[in-house]
């Protein structure tokens, strides 16, 4: 399994080896020992998700590896450049490995889910007996890290005491820029961080910030899984009956996130549901995607765009696997993140580029990432 990347490459965080932008796929490189991450074997890894901060970005795959790449001064990449050179920068993906006592007897390398925010990395260990632990490493000076008004960096990965509750395990995690959100067994949901325009319900809109997990109050059905826009959440219950909810923004709803909303009836049997900063993505289970929110840039699916198998919904970009195996893109692409074919102001407005998908015997494209301007294609 091959992983490829474009778009902002500043600090290094598509993983190729230097800092420049890129506009075509470029293969991604991993420092390790173990060929099954190196891109070439037949066996390899398969890739389960791909969180992406400002800077940085993390790969998860099945076995349970996370590699993270990018800006790491802070340690959200697990502290391996904090202080060292390259601009503080990873330029290819390096392991994560979380030593949970000072002596570095516990290592945990085997996670479960992956998300990340602006400046910091969440983890949650793969435990298949024990409870599991969730772990946050970088900055966050807004209750991001989840560890109390007193922590605001830590270089190193660090556990949220007594998270998730004891008996529950966690189903499902997203993130944005200053919040995070998780989806437990038994159907609640918890979030910290920025709460301001209600993004964590309005329980504790007025508190401004969420310092610690905080269970989520009103939400009315059992709860299965999470998307976060910037300053928004969106839970989703029951696919079959299309059951959802949008928490925030509170205020002026300048992108019409909550006014243009449909029924839930209008998209019941939905496969999965994305967000943008300022947008949300239903993808049917037809293969044809609803999305309402911010369009000044092109960021919602142009008129006419076939049906897919996939989409991976960026900050403001969105990639789509369509059925005859082309990958597309349209959104903001500034940074080349939508392929090298843009207007005068960087944007693919009202169409999408189809993007050359680097392939070598017959290889299938089986997945698709996007980030901060940046845009990933997964090649088995």
């Amino acid at each position: 399994m091959r992983l490829y990347a474009f778009g902002s490459n500043g600090s290094g965080q598509l993983g190729i080896g230097h800092v420049e932008d890129v506009s075509v796929p470029t293969q991604c490189l991993f420092d390790d020992d173990d060929d099954s991450h190196d891109g070439d074997g037949d066996d390899d890894d398969e890739v389960l998700r791909i969180a992406a901060g400002g800077n940085h970005t993390l790969v998860l795959f099945r076995s349970g590896a996370v590699y993270a790449a990018g800006c790491d001064e802070d340690g959200r990449c697990g502290g391996y450049k904090t202080g060292g050179g390259d601009g503080g920068s990873l330029l290819k993906f390096v392991r994560v490995v979380v030593d949970e006592d000072a002596g570095g007897k516990k290592r945990i390398d085997m996670f479960k889910h992956v998300a990340a925010m602006w400046e910091m990395t969440i983890l949650v260990s793969l435990e298949e007996q024990e409870e599991e632990k969730v772990f946050v490493m970088g900055s966050g000076a807004k209750g991001e890290l989840g560890l109390g008004p007193q922590t605001t960096r830590v270089v190193k990965p660090v556990r949220i005491p007594d998270f998730p509750p004891r008996g529950t395990r966690i189903v499902s995690i997203s993130s944005s820029v200053g919040h995070a959100v998780v989806v437990l067994s038994n159907g609640d949901v918890y979030g910290w961080g920025a709460a301001r325009k209600g993004q964590l319900g309005e329980s504790v809109k007025d508190q401004k910030i969420v310092w610690s997990p905080v269970k989520i109050e009103g939400i009315h059905f059992h709860a299965t899984d999470v998307a976060c826009g910037r300053e928004f959440t969106v839970i989703t219950g029951n696919k079959e009956s299309g059951e959802f909810v949008i928490l925030g923004p509170a205020g002026l709803d300048r992108w019409r996130i909550l006014s243009d909303a449909p029924q839930p009836a209008d998209v019941a049997g939905f496969s999965l549901v994305a967000a943008s900063w300022n947008g949300i993505y239903i993808h049917g289970g037809n293969g044809s995607v609803k999305a309402w929110g911010r369009n000044d840039k092109g960021q919602l699916p142009p008129p006419g765009l076939p049906r897919s198998s996939k989409i991976a919904v960026g900050s403001e970009h969105a990639l789509a696997l369509l059925d005859d195996q082309k990958v597309v893109a349209f959104g903001w692409g500034e940074h080349g993140n939508c392929g090298p074919d843009t207007d005068a102001q960087g944007n693919v407005n009202g169409r999408w580029n189809e993007i050359p998908v680097p392939a070598k015997g017959g290889a299938k494209v089986v997945g698709l990432g996007a980030g901060c301007a940046t845009s990933w294609i997964i090649v088995s």
